[in-house]
């Protein structure tokens, strides 16, 4: 059942989404609202095979809603990205393992101060779904620990429905961990105990959007920010998806996903040879997703 319950949620959320959008009826003519569901399965099934390998089981859903409204220098721009996989590879006693987990929500509100000049507010908030765990099978995440909250005003440059690019000098990023082991091992940059941290800084963040070929669209956001207290220390968040249309139901798509934050420790571990006194760095993390199955458009 706690297996199933992400994609209950993706489909309601699904739903809800929808029925909003087919609710709104005043000035229709200034939105542009639309919504994406894919969903993927495979499964391989071996009795007695001679070549080897392992039997697997492998499904993900990912959906993606945007809301936009457009009219006279106000533009308002919504998104809502969701994703879930899980995979099990041996017979029927092996757990699932999640492959795939986020909550993306971001809302852009910008007022036009010259023709390609804006002056913007935006919040972005992350989580994930489920708990996420280590190869020693310990917690290492769960929903809202970590949650990330992103709040900037700044100046935008947008082209067209191209690309964006907003520099913020007033921008804020709230770190929240309400899981109690997690809050107390100061997981994510908190201080041990503390559900939330809150830092003030500067941030840039970029957006690009096209069909680079028939059928074939590249997106692209960067998401960079600093510290006021460790200024030059940046934060990276970035996200490339490539999707392709297979025809009027089914699409495949690659994305990846790009994360440097100070905050979140990695394995790997530095030993300083004068004192030889050992500390977790942060590192690296990279995310790749190829996804073919069916695709809904609304």
């Amino acid at each position: 059942m706690k297996i199933i319950i992400p994609f209950i949620t993706l489909l309601l959320l699904s739903t809800a989404v929808i029925a909003q959008n087919d609710s709104i009826k005043s000035d229709t003519t200034y939105w542009d609202k639309g919504a994406v569901l894919n969903l993927n399965f495979s499964q391989v099934d071996l009795t007695n095979w001679n070549g080897g390998g392992q039997s697997s089981i492998s499904i993900g859903g990912l959906t993606n809603f945007n809301l936009k409204y457009a009219k006279g220098k106000d533009a308002w721009d919504n998104r809502l990205d969701m994703a879930y996989g899980l995979l099990r590879q041996g017979d029927g006693d092996s757990p699932f393992i999640k492959t795939d987990d986020n909550i993306i929500l971001a809302s852009r509100y910008s007022r036009q101060l010259k023709k390609r000049i804006f002056i913007s507010g935006i919040l972005d908030f992350r989580t994930q779904f489920d708990e996420g765990l280590n190869e020693e099978n310990e917690v290492i995440s769960r929903f809202m620990a970590p949650g990330f909250l992103l709040a900037n005003i700044g100046i935008t440059y947008r082209y067209k429905e191209i690309f964006t690019a907003t520099l913020s000098p007033i921008s804020s990023k709230t770190t929240i961990v309400t899981d109690d082991s997690l809050s107390l091992a100061g997981a994510y940059g908190v201080n041990p105990g503390d559900t939330y941290r809150f830092q003030a800084g500067l941030n840039f963040s970029s957006s690009f959007q096209k069909d680079i070929w028939e059928n074939v669209n590249l997106s692209s956001n960067l998401n960079l920010f600093s510290d006021y207290e460790k200024i030059g220390n940046v934060d990276v968040n970035w996200e490339t998806a490539l999707n392709f249309k297979i025809n009027k139901f089914l699409s495949a798509s690659y994305s990846t996903q790009l994360i440097y934050d100070d905050d979140i420790k990695s394995k790997e571990i530095i030993v300083n040879e004068a004192t030889g006194e050992t500390r977790n760095v942060a590192g690296i993390q990279f995310k790749s997703v190829m996804n073919i199955g069916l695709n809904i458009k609304i």
